[in-house]
């Protein structure tokens, strides 16, 4: 037993991210069925876990392409219950789109004068719900908030396709499974990390 004044030393989880695969046009809906069918045709994902949630399949590790050798993928779900396992997780349609962020996003970018948007934080509330566009400080420049630079450490869009427990800088889509979005939805893909959403 430890006397008093002695203390543990408890260091928190960090929050789950995730990499995300979005249409290039945030405002697009692509069709879930098309989605559903490329993801199982590349065996990305494997039976359901619920609903909108599936289990990695075989192709998984080739179609979410790893940087250095050998990552340790958890890939059966942990005996605590959390999500800590690489899974799928598809979102949507939304009735505008989604903007997610993670814990470690930097200041986006005036896609016009490239200077930081310092505030950003204080912005997201409204552009998160689609009730305010980004505005610029330095030069003026309305847009959209999907349009600002984030340096995929952002993603927004209507339909979101969430693989689990990868986290930023990781691992990128292969140009296989971003080709085979665009032929099925007519829409190219792009992607980006974020924290995992949970619905």
């Amino acid at each position: 037993m430890r006397g008093y004044g002695q203390y543990v030393n408890i260091t928190p989880m960090p929050p789950l991210t995730s990499l995300y695969l979005a249409t290039q046009d945030p405002f697009h809906a692509p069709d879930l069925d098309a989605v559903l069918g490329v993801l199982r045709s590349l065996d990305v994902i494997a039976g359901p876990i619920d609903a909108a949630t599936f289990a990695a399949g075989t192709g998984f590790d080739r179609h979410i392409v790893f940087a250095g050798c050998s990552p340790h993928l958890v890939m059966q779900p942990p005996e605590d219950g959390s999500l800590r396992f690489c899974h799928v997780a598809l979102h949507g349609p939304f009735n505008h789109p989604r903007l997610l962020v993670g814990p470690n996003t930097a200041r986006p970018r005036c896609p016009s004068c490239r200077a930081r948007y310092t505030d950003w934080q204080e912005r997201l509330g409204g552009w998160s719900d689609g009730t305010s566009d980004a505005h610029c400080a330095e030069c003026g420049h309305r847009c959209s908030p999907h349009a600002l630079d984030w340096r995929r450490q952002a993603i927004s869009g209507r339909v979101l396709v969430e693989l689990r427990n990868v986290f930023p800088g990781e691992a990128s889509p292969s140009d296989q499974l971003l080709d085979g979005l665009r032929d099925a939805t007519g829409e190219a893909w792009r992607h980006a990390w974020a924290e995992c959403l949970h619905t």
